[in-house]
């Protein structure tokens, strides 16, 4: 029979591995209404949310979690960033080609950010098993993997492959996210390998994923993808105590890496697979930057800045020209302002530190750490804050899963 206890954490596990799926959308056909399915999505996992609250609601016997500075800051500034959303969408009408349907972008991004953090806080973190949560993700994140795979080997990634070296299964399916897929996969799949005591069939399900993960990132020809995974190898090293392997291994590791690139770039090319040129192209290339290697985010950094300058106490908007600009603490100071800019870089510092120390103390961690290293990696380069659901959660888990770390 199940008790109180007991349903809450079947929601619980519910709700993070529905977010966790969260990506899997990207692998509907072309016709899909994505728009309507997130949406239905995100009502189930609003409902679980409810019902989590309403158990433990109706004991009084509510978790404690943190109520410091950094708590308050985040809750300022999602609202913040709803209202300049809100307003740009549904106000100003901002002409952008990003998103069809405004609203749905406005409600997607209040059930990816806003709704999980309160909903969060009557979450039992207790009961969550980290190793369980590490291998199900990895799980949900292979089967995404597998089926990008398939796009690769049956021939349909082909044509996608054009001059610039980006690789897409579909009109609908991005280099960039192809990209983070093999790298998340990497990541989990190695904190997975190194958990203690953990049996042999979750050794072969690392290992497995393991070249999996490196395999869609190479494939993806997304550099920002490749970039991510070396900062959260670093930050991997870092955190298991290889501090001297850092300083020593890694210079030696990028000038073999530059030395053998062109070498590597020309086997990939003989077998029509442009996924190391545009890397190729930005380090060896003089004219990278006329030959459009930034993907136009020189131009757009330059125009948001000149925007910003001129609105810096409250921003101006999110977008720059129908463009988003392509980096979270940019588009933060220029939709934001210099409050809401400051803001998210005092947020995104301590979380880091806090995922940092995290990872260094207990190897259950790591997985999590890494995430939202990569994530934050992620919207370094790419996406915007209202598109990047994952970054959202990895952000909360770090936050909410510290008080029992301290």
């Amino acid at each position: 029979m199940l008790n109180k206890e007991r349903i809450i954490n079947l929601l619980q596990w519910f709700i993070l591995l529905a977010m966790f799926a969260y990506d899997g959308f990207t692998y509907l056909p072309e016709e899909s209404n994505f728009a309507l399915l997130k949406s239905v999505y995100y009502v189930f996992i609003f409902t679980a949310f409810v019902l989590i609250a309403c158990l433990q609601m109706r004991e009084a016997k509510l978790p404690v979690h943190p109520t410091n500075l950094i708590s308050y800051g985040i809750q300022i500034f999602v609202w913040l960033y709803f209202v300049r959303l809100f307003y740009d969408f549904m106000i100003a009408g901002v002409e952008q080609e990003i998103v069809t349907n405004p609203f749905a972008a406005v409600f997607l991004y209040v059930n990816a950010a806003i709704v999980p953090f309160y909903g969060f806080q009557f979450f039992r973190w207790d009961l969550i098993n980290l190793r369980k949560l590490n291998t199900a993700a990895l799980l949900i994140f292979l089967t995404m993997g597998t089926i990008s795979m398939s796009y690769i080997m049956n021939g349909k990634a082909l044509e996608y492959i054009g001059a610039d070296g980006r690789f897409m299964g579909n009109a609908s399916m991005d280099t960039i996210g192809f990209g983070h897929l093999g790298t998340t996969i990497t990541l989990l799949a190695i904190s997975l390998f190194y958990q203690k005591g953990i049996n042999i069939l979750h050794k072969l399900l690392s290992l497995w994923a393991i070249v999996t993960g490196l395999f869609i990132s190479v494939a993806a020809g997304s550099r920002g993808a490749l970039v991510a995974l070396i900062i959260c190898f670093i930050a991997y090293l870092y955190m298991n105590g290889h501090k001297i392997k850092i300083l020593i291994g890694l210079p030696i590791l990028a000038v073999l890496f530059i030395g053998l690139l062109p070498w590597l770039n020309d086997i990939l090319i003989s077998f029509d697979n442009q996924a190391l040129e545009r890397l190729y192209a930005s380090i060896y290339d003089p004219n990278s930057l006329e030959a459009g290697v930034t993907s136009g985010r020189d131009i757009l950094y330059a125009k948001a800045w000149n925007t910003f300058s001129n609105n810096l106490l409250l921003g101006s908007s999110l977008f720059v020209d129908g463009e988003y600009v392509h980096n979270s603490i940019m588009e933060s100071f220029l939709g934001l302002g210099l409050i809401g800019g400051f803001l998210f870089v005092g947020i995104i510092g301590y979380i880091f530190i806090s995922a940092i120390r995290m990872g260094e103390t207990d190897r259950r961690y790591l997985f999590v750490s890494l995430l939202l290293i990569q994530y934050l990696s992620y919207s370094f380069f790419s996406r915007t804050l209202s598109m990047l659901p994952l970054f959202w959660l990895s952000l909360y888990l770090i936050f909410f899963l510290k008080p029992a770390h301290d």
